[in-house]
């Protein structure tokens, strides 16, 4: 019995086997209530059959209409009624092994056809536990309206496991893209350590300046990658309130004036007149404004602009930050916000950054409930990057 309980198959066949004697036992006993009633509904028409032509006492058939006397009648209909009584059950019985058969075909393909996607999903879940995110169910080419429950099951298994696919590569792509990142500034320091103890690096302000950098380097990247596992967690806390954008842009503008100014980039802020107030986290906000001017001081070259703008929406205010830098091609577009991912990869490794700076930005205007994107005309045609906040 236990054997039975465990298989899917063989209560899917059990059901339809039972439903179907079910059946055959109904019909029968239906068959023998409703029987007498029935050869009774007919019992009039065949009186009418055997007046029309008459029969004599012996059984013959006669042409005077004489009818048939009533002693006779009832020894006749006694005898027809066992006689289709009989018929009827000769007939069930021998209908019921065929029936049965057939009962067993049919019971058997249908639980054949409902467990077997079943069972091809119990194998590629184990070859995906196993490591192998490549496996797929087959999948017959319909439209999901025609799919049935199996079938959209199979669907979105399939799907889970693309995802998954994607996660083990972007996971794989992760640890190598930090062991790159971590390794430069570590040869860094280890070359200029080494030159130091050999004495051919000199012990002056500039030999520790670069190690510093280096150092300082490292830091950033691991702030930034403990701050977007906790973004991804779901751990981290926002304190939204209302935000004076006027103020806090302005102060914002001022505090990195002189990075800009170093570099020889003009940084402009264009507010729209009256207030403007956004409901943010105020240090988040700090931090994603912060990355986005990094990345616009990074992409421009000396003598280019950074502005900032804000403008008021319909129920949201926008802060756009653009460049007149080196530009995006369309096709990396979507890909700026992946975690390490460089439009220009060796420009932005000489510039110092981090490769997760707009990942980190992504996460936290969405988690303050904005939406956040980036528009470019091409490659030496600036850039800006754009998002959204709720209003207070």
């Amino acid at each position: 019995m236990r054997f039975f309980k465990n298989r899917l198959f063989w209560k899917f066949f059990f059901s339809y086997f039972i439903l179907i004697l079910i059946s055959l036992v109904v019909l029968m006993v239906l068959i023998r209530v409703l029987l007498p009633g029935i050869f009774d509904s007919y019992l009039g028409s065949m009186t009418r059959l055997f007046s029309r032509y008459g029969m004599d006492e012996a059984g013959h058939m006669g042409t005077g209409g004489h009818g048939l006397r009533m002693m006779g009648w009832s020894v006749l209909y006694t005898d027809l009624f066992e006689i289709f009584n009989q018929i009827i059950l000769e007939a069930a019985l021998f209908a019921l092994l065929p029936s049965v058969v057939i009962a067993l075909g049919v019971s058997a393909v249908m639980s054949h056809q409902f467990v077997r996607p079943l069972r091809q999903m119990a194998r590629a879940a184990d070859r995906i536990a196993d490591g192998h995110y490549e496996e797929r169910l087959p999948q017959a080419e319909h439209q999901l309206e025609s799919q049935d429950e199996l079938e959209r099951l199979a669907a979105r298994f399939n799907r889970m496991t693309a995802q998954l696919e994607q996660v083990e590569d972007m996971r794989q792509k992760l640890i190598g893209d930090v062991a790159h990142e971590l390794r430069t500034p570590l040869t860094v320091i280890k070359g200029s350590l080494e030159g130091l103890m050999d004495g051919v690096l000199p012990t002056d302000a500039s030999t520790y300046e670069r190690i510093y950098r280096q150092v300082d380097r490292l830091d950033r990247l691991v702030n930034e990658l403990q701050e977007l596992n906790r973004i991804e967690e779901g751990v981290l806390e926002l304190e939204l309130g209302a935000v004076d954008l006027q103020k806090f842009l302005t102060n914002l503008i001022q505090t990195m004036q002189v990075n800009f100014t170093t570099k020889n980039v003009a940084l402009n802020l264009d507010l729209p007149d009256g207030s403007l107030i956004a409901l943010a986290d105020q240090d988040r906000l700090d931090q994603v404004m912060f990355n986005l001017l990094s990345n616009a001081l990074r992409s421009t070259p000396s003598g280019g602009r950074v502005s900032v703008k804000g403008e008021r929406l319909a129920g949201a205010v926008r802060i756009s930050v653009e460049d007149t830098g080196v530009g995006i091609a369309p096709e990396h577009l979507e890909k700026v916000f992946a975690r390490f991912y460089r439009v220009d990869d060796s420009r932005s490794r000489q510039a110092g950054g981090s490769g997760i700076g707009l990942t980190v930005a992504k996460k936290l205007v969405e988690a303050m409930g904005g939406r956040i994107w980036a528009e470019s005309a091409g490659l030496g045609q600036g850039a800006a990057f754009r998002f959204t906040l709720p209003l207070a």
